[in-house]
């Protein structure tokens, strides 16, 4: 099976609709969060119990590789996570959202590996850049044309936060090193522009969340494209 040509199995459009119905109805109850973690790891579970076989080689290899990179991340975060608690005496802001900021890394590093692994490193970051930039764009313009308008010039503002994801989509097939050190440099600087991490003035754990969410298709894509091996 060639990169290019993953097509969504049967598997992964119901775990999805599951997942997705999972997070829809967290406006009903948070108890539906379950449904997420049933599309999430499901599958992989009846996988490893010989219950479900719809993987072949290229993608199983793909598989394990993801699992393994969310490990190492996810462990990453953990121990800089315990380092940042303990070298002060004051309580974690934010502590009962550290399921959320591990249940997201934890899916993020798994779900950009596969996605790199399967796509490659450069039709990979164009769709991930492209789908976050479209999704940061809708959360923007959807957040400032509800019941608290703020005015069109904040609208535009924070409308062009989206820009980023676009303008490194373009880039990455072109030059994909250059913009790997770019996308790497625009983490930095996104993280250092937002504030960093301020005990005194942040809920730390959902501050890591948003980070998460926004910077890390950026830093994820970067190190990706830094990979490859030029033409």
């Amino acid at each position: 099976m060639s990169e290019t040509a993953w097509r969504p199995s049967k598997t992964f459009l119901i775990a999805g609709t599951v997942v997705l119905g999972g997070f829809l109805l967290t406006a009903v109850s948070w108890w539906f969060m379950l449904l997420v973690a049933a599309g999430t790891f499901g599958p992989g579970i009846l996988r490893e119990l010989g219950l479900l076989r719809d993987k072949d080689e290229f993608e199983t290899v793909a598989m394990y590789r993801a699992g393994y990179h969310a490990f190492l991340v996810a462990g990453v975060v953990a121990f800089t996570v315990v380092a940042f608690v303990r070298s002060s005496e004051e309580p974690l802001q934010g502590a009962e959202e550290l399921g959320t900021l591990f249940a997201a890394v934890l899916w993020c590093a798994w779900m950009f590996s596969t996605l790199f692994s399967v796509w490659g490193a450069v039709r990979a970051g164009q769709r991930i850049l492209f789908g976050f930039g479209l999704v940061w764009l809708l959360f923007n313009v959807l957040g400032n044309t509800g019941s608290e308008w703020t005015g069109p010039a904040t609208l535009v503002m924070q409308s062009l936060l989206a820009l980023p994801f676009f303008a490194m989509a373009w880039a990455c097939t072109r030059w994909p090193r250059l913009t790997g050190i770019a996308l790497v440099g625009a983490s930095v600087f996104f993280y250092f522009f937002f504030g960093g991490i301020d005990r005194a003035n942040f809920d730390i754990v959902t501050t890591l969340v948003t980070y998460l969410l926004f910077i890390g298709p950026l830093l994820a894509s970067g190190i990706a494209l830094l990979a490859t091996n030029p033409a």
